[in-house]
């Protein structure tokens, strides 16, 4: 069977149930902790400890390594795993994969004393995470209506603030070192997404008549013409400018409330921080997916979510302040809120061709890790101003990917 689990459990005339999604973002969540502890705090705490005179360049680094490595892999696993055939299903053998590949190089990362060795064991962890990424992100085109691709996005999007949030707890308040935190991550990040992937293969057929397609062997499939398939390009471009600019300003805010507030406790600060975040993300997540479903309108909630978060990052350039960060915290989650489910839904129903699905949506997501974010964020810090510098920076791409997605022609 080419799909990652048996059909899923049907509410209606082929639909996915709730017991299905629960799995899927489960699976999710799993993978969301690997990607998303280290550069918000895991990776600076190590760099402030193996280089501290050089923190920001060594992080710099690193995250643009990973983000090369996520770039060349996610792709070339997507065109892999559309080609596999197994009896286990293609999408299940990759992930399976992807998640036994990073899960124990990156539990080894926080005993080392060397940021080369830190660097090298990344390498492998973002190619483990690059073929769950391209396995598990092609389940909502394989097997999800698109009447429901609104709440399978946020099934994809919402766990992702909750690995954050649940992370950040585990790792400053349960766990707190160094060497054991990144065990513990791994751990629990390899055991959230056994659930959905001991259901078994079963024969009923897809839930609807979209069915994926399998290339047949030496069959070439195309890639996506500018021309012909502008939409798929301008909701790459949308994805990649909105997430840059928050990537950009979120992943030095550790340093920011270090280093220009001043907090007594940084780390306290930072996880204050993403409380808020958390509860207006999930107000804004679930919700913004099924008003999407039942809307049909999926660019505006994109165009507002971009919005709110440049009003964060914005809010943080004209006023520095500890107050400021905390209601740019409320305008931040709230829009990646509704950004995380409503966006995937939006680039899958513009993917071109059913037979190569992961691929295509692996360029996509691999689009979104090229190193731009982290490559700004650099050029700024080091050469052009401080925070306030780059917050404002952060907020003009943000609002660029908002006006991008009003280009797409084939979803409302």
């Amino acid at each position: 069977m080419d799909e990652l689990t048996a059909a899923p459990p049907r509410t209606g005339r082929g639909e996915v149930g709730r017991s299905w999604l629960l799995g899927y973002a489960a699976a999710w969540f799993g993978y969301w902790l690997v990607i998303l502890l280290p550069p918000q705090f895991m990776t600076p705490h190590l760099i402030g400890r193996i280089a501290p005179e050089h923190k920001v360049d060594v992080l710099s680094y690193l995250l643009v390594q990973n983000s090369v490595v996520v770039v060349v892999c996610v792709p070339l696993a997507g065109m892999a795993c559309d080609r596999t055939r197994t009896r286990f299903g293609r999408r299940r053998v990759w992930a399976l994969g992807g998640f036994l590949v990073a899960a124990v190089p990156y539990a080894l990362i926080g005993a080392q004393t060397s940021w080369p060795v830190v660097a090298g064991l990344m390498v492998v962890v973002s190619m483990g995470a690059a073929a769950v990424l391209a396995a598990l992100s092609a389940v909502i085109a394989d097997r999800v209506p698109h009447r429901q691709r609104g709440a399978a996005s946020a099934a994809m999007g919402v766990p992702q603030v909750v690995a954050l949030v649940v992370g950040m707890v585990l790792v400053t308040t349960v766990v707190t070192s160094l060497r054991g935190m990144w065990v513990l991550i791994a751990v629990l990040a390899a055991v959230s997404a056994v659930p959905f992937f001991l259901v078994r293969a079963g024969s009923r057929p897809a839930p609807y008549d979209d069915a994926p397609a399998v290339p047949r062997a030496g069959e070439r499939v195309p890639f996506p013409r500018p021309r012909l398939h502008a939409d798929y390009y301008w909701a790459l471009l949308s994805r990649v400018l909105i997430n840059a600019g928050n990537l950009s300003g979120t992943t030095y805010l550790l340093y920011f409330l270090t280093d220009v507030l001043h907090r007594a406790d940084p780390d306290g600060s930072l996880l204050v921080l993403t409380l808020i975040y958390l509860v207006c993300c999930a107000a804004t997540g679930w919700l913004g997916g099924r008003v999407s479903d039942a809307l049909g309108r999926r660019r505006d909630l994109i165009a507002v979510a971009g919005a709110l978060q440049a009003g964060a990052a914005g809010l943080l350039a004209l006023a520095p302040t500890w107050p400021a960060a905390m209601a740019g915290a409320v305008l931040l989650g709230a829009g990646y809120g509704a950004f995380l489910s409503v966006d995937q839904a939006l680039v899958t129903d513009v993917l071109p061709d059913q037979r190569s699905r992961a691929r295509d949506l692996g360029v996509v997501n691999a689009a979104q890790n090229v190193p731009l974010a982290f490559g700004v964020a650099w050029l700024v810090l080091t050469f052009v101003g401080g925070y306030r510098v780059l917050y404002a920076v952060s907020a003009v791409i943000m609002l660029l990917g908002s006006a991008a997605v009003y280009r797409i022609r084939s979803v409302r």
